[in-house]
């Protein structure tokens, strides 16, 4: 065999590899089947379960960032904590050592991996601190206070509007491809962090560093699963435009906007993380198979 595809997997059933938290190479198509595993072994065979679970997580995330500035970032920051919990009951199903609990996504809190996963919020929140900082300084303050955002986040000056659009455009153009890169590079380092403090008991630096190696190696499946899912994106927004249609004619805008904000939240969210799930257990346990339940 060719030593340059020692480690790459086909799509189809493999031997799960030694638990060893070494990323491995998998094949692009596998991008394709993350979704679908997700969807067929995790979210489909739970829904109801899920759904509430995702709705609970739904609504606290969304009404309490609305108290206040200070709330909004904090949850913002423990973010990969609810995530941990939803990773937890993905393991659950998909191992089938458990059910989803209406709580689901606050599992992490009381997991005894909890500290490792506070340290890494601290730990992601300052880098995304330090990335924000240095694109602000680079920019210029003077410049982006310049900008009218009041006329803006109003919209109804349309000219005025679009105005302002061009001029931070303008603004913001020589930076696009470093913020681009930035925004690649720290999802990558976030993607399978959690997963693997969870799972394979890292600790916080080493799960960052490992989760962008394991992105970095799997950049063409990783690919692969961006374009998966913005096709179900104009799918799910063409579906949330009638909705909410029909939701803004027995609502107020406001009211009907925040309703299905919520349930799209509600069920968007554990195929995420099913999605997270998947791809974790398929690059660092080689659990690389045709799913169990295909829908």
């Amino acid at each position: 065999m060719d030593k340059n595809d020692e480690f790459i997997h086909v799509d189809e059933e493999q031997t799960p590899q030694p638990h060893n938290g070494q990323a491995q190479v998998v094949s692009p198509g596998r991008g394709y089947h993350w979704v679908e595993r997700s969807l067929s072994e995790i979210f489909v065979p739970h829904f109801g379960k899920w759904f509430l679970a995702g709705l609970i997580y739904s609504i606290i995330t969304t009404i309490l960032p609305l108290l206040g500035a200070a709330i909004a970032m904090l949850i913002l920051i423990l973010n990969p904590l609810f995530l941990a919990g939803g990773y937890l009951g993905a393991s659950k199903v998909q191992q089938k050592t458990g059910e989803i609990t209406p709580l689901q996504f606050f599992e992490g809190f009381n997991h005894a991996r909890k500290f490792g996963l506070l340290i890494y919020c601290g730990i992601f929140a300052v880098l995304g601190a330090v990335v924000v900082y240095l694109f602000i300084s680079s920019i210029g303050t003077e410049s982006l206070t310049a900008i009218d955002w009041a006329t803006l986040q109003a919209g109804t000056d349309q000219a005025a509007m679009e105005a302002e659009m061009k001029a931070f455009a303008e603004l913001i153009g020589p930076y696009l491809l470093w913020i681009f890169l930035a925004f690649i590079a720290l999802s990558l380092a976030n993607w399978f962090a959690p997963n693997l403090i969870l799972f394979q008991q890292q600790n916080p630096m080493s799960a960052l560093l490992n989760s962008f190696i394991g992105g970095i190696k799997n950049l063409l499946p990783m690919i692969v699963l961006v374009l998966v899912l913005i096709g179900l994106g104009i799918a799910v927004g063409l579906i949330a435009m009638i909705a909410g249609a029909l939701l803004s004619a027995i609502l107020p805008p406001v009211a009907a906007e925040l309703l299905l904000s919520t349930l799209l939240t509600a069920v968007l969210m554990p195929v995420m993380v099913g999605i997270g799930y998947m791809s974790y257990r398929e690059i660092y346990l080689g659990d690389v198979k045709k799913s169990q339940n295909t829908l």
